[in-house]
């Protein structure tokens, strides 16, 4: 009877179990990160209506600076409407993605340049015309970056029922550093415009209860295929184009 006891009492725990993956941790799988240039359609749908379309080009690549390597990550949003114009540059460690540096200039925000550290987030004096240059937060903790997720998420050891929870920040934004829930769902298989279909692993995120989240990413390689979230009644999209 003991030995039941204890079976029943363990159930709930061992279906809570979860990873915690903090930042300076060395993703096994990193060489599999994507390098070079993909484009994703980016929109949101409200009541079956489009509101808000870009192109969004995302190159990723090693880089050497001052005798250091580094991945350089790179998007650019192009669209007819100019409040999703801008482009975005970000360094980070490689093995870790431990952010160094971020830089994203738009239209509607002007520039905005941040660097990292262990204990701090701080806007960068020393590029022109930064918004945020007198910018600083202390930090709990060490924290990844949310402008880089797509990239990031494609690094996790995905199977099914996996649970990780990692810490995420929007460098400048007004919500604070916090740790995100990350389940893989199971799997699904995409049709793509071609007729043909695509095996994907499916990472779901609420967001902290505030915005139910999905994402599509190839069983092979790992790469980033589809987003669709939901904020009250918007329907947000990213969609990679083949």
């Amino acid at each position: 009877m003991k030995k039941i006891l204890l079976i029943i009492l363990l159930l709930p725990q061992l279906a809570t179990a979860q990873d915690t993956i903090r930042v300076g941790h060395k993703f096994k799988n990193f060489d599999q990160l994507e390098m070079g240039t993909k484009r994703d359609a980016v929109y949101n749908l409200y009541k079956g209506e489009i509101k808000g379309l870009a192109i969004k080009t995302r190159t990723t690549e090693k880089v050497i600076i001052n005798g250091k390597e580094y991945i350089s990550i790179t998007h650019t949003w192009v669209s007819p409407g100019t409040e999703w114009k801008g482009s975005f540059h970000y360094l980070c460690e490689p093995k870790t993605m431990k952010p160094v540096q971020h830089i994203r200039n738009t239209k509607r925000a002007g520039k905005e340049a941040f660097s990292f550290s262990d204990g701090k987030v701080i806007g960068l004096d020393s590029v022109s015309e930064n918004v945020k240059a007198g910018f600083e937060l202390a930090l709990v903790e060490p924290t990844y970056n949310w402008e880089v997720d797509l990239e990031t998420y494609s690094l996790l050891p995905m199977k099914k029922g996996y649970h990780v929870v990692m810490n995420f920040y929007h460098p400048g934004g007004g919500t604070p550093p916090e740790f995100y829930h990350l389940k893989v769902t199971g799997s699904e298989k995409l049709k793509l415009p071609d007729g043909k279909t695509m095996d994907c692993w499916v990472i779901f995120t609420d967001y902290g209860s505030t915005q139910p989240t999905r994402f599509w990413y190839t069983k092979k390689g790992q790469n980033f295929v589809k987003m669709e979230g939901q904020y009250n009644q918007m329907t947000i999209r990213k969609e990679r184009i083949f």
